[in-house]
């Protein structure tokens, strides 16, 4: 199922003192990342509990992993860099 569109759900963990500079990095990667080959979603949100949930779709998983050593991403990493308390967490699904 290697070319099976994926969806993945990753909840980042902003400390709660730095959540807007967080919100602005996410911002600023959204863009670049929604333009990768294979993205067909890509929504953070702001979860009740003071985390980002980010809900993603890729067409497949090689689309998944080109974006996961990509620049794009990388602008992501490097805005959330020292403001987070703890790592992302990351679940990958396969759709059926």
């Amino acid at each position: 199922m290697s070319g099976a569109e994926v969806t993945v759900v990753a909840r980042v963990h902003p400390d709660r003192e730095r959540v807007d500079a967080a919100v602005a990095a996410v911002q600023a990667a959204v863009a670049g990342i929604r333009a990768e080959d294979g993205c067909r979603q890509y929504d953070p949100h702001l979860a009740d509990d003071g985390t980002f949930v980010i809900v993603e779709r890729w067409a497949s998983r090689e689309a998944l992993a080109a974006h996961n050593t990509g620049a794009a991403v990388q602008v992501l990493r490097d805005g959330l860099a020292g403001l987070t308390v703890a790592p992302t967490q990351v679940t990958v699904a396969t759709a059926l």
